[in-house]
């Protein structure tokens, strides 16, 4: 049972926000629109909508917009422990504050100077990512493949 995901549902199906919600709906279009078949694979608009809305009530979503106030890149992440894989997510798990890891779950940027503004972002929004195990998944070979991060990579990213 996870109480902040049947808040968010609640909140959802209620409609109340009209604000908040038509910033999740923009979240959501911007995540249809870059996604490739490899991360929402199967999902359909209103799941996307639910892990949108899921990741703004527990502060785990980062948006950057350009000056026309379009969206250009989108970041949400899982507090959890180095075990967790798909299964922690699918099962809709509530995030493990005192875990060892932080899951990278999913993540959209047009171009490369939104990628590198989004991670310096991460960083100052989660500051223990760089003293925890960085967790994702990517397609190698056309399979996911669970991967391992380094402090090299964002070391990489802040130095360019």
């Amino acid at each position: 049972m996870n109480p902040l995901l049947q808040s968010v549902q609640l909140a959802l199906k209620n409609a109340e926000q009209k604000e908040a919600l038509d910033q999740v709906d923009e979240a959501v279009e911007f995540c249809i629109k870059h996604e490739n078949g490899k991360v929402f694979e199967g999902w359909d608009k209103e799941l996307i909508r639910l892990m949108v809305a899921y990741h703004w009530a527990k502060k785990t979503l980062i948006v950057h917009k350009n000056e026309d106030r379009t969206i250009r890149s989108i970041l949400m992440w899982y507090n959890c422990d180095k075990g967790d894989g798909w299964n922690f997510i699918n099962n809709w798990e509530p995030d493990k504050e005192d875990g060892d890891s932080i899951f990278m779950a999913f993540l959209f940027a047009e171009g490369k100077d939104s990628f590198k503004e989004l991670t310096k972002d991460f960083i100052n929004k989660c500051p223990e990512v760089l003293t925890k195990n960085k967790i994702g998944i990517r397609y190698r070979s056309g399979f996911p493949k669970r991967m391992i991060y380094s402090n090299k990579l964002f070391k990489k990213i802040i130095n360019q």
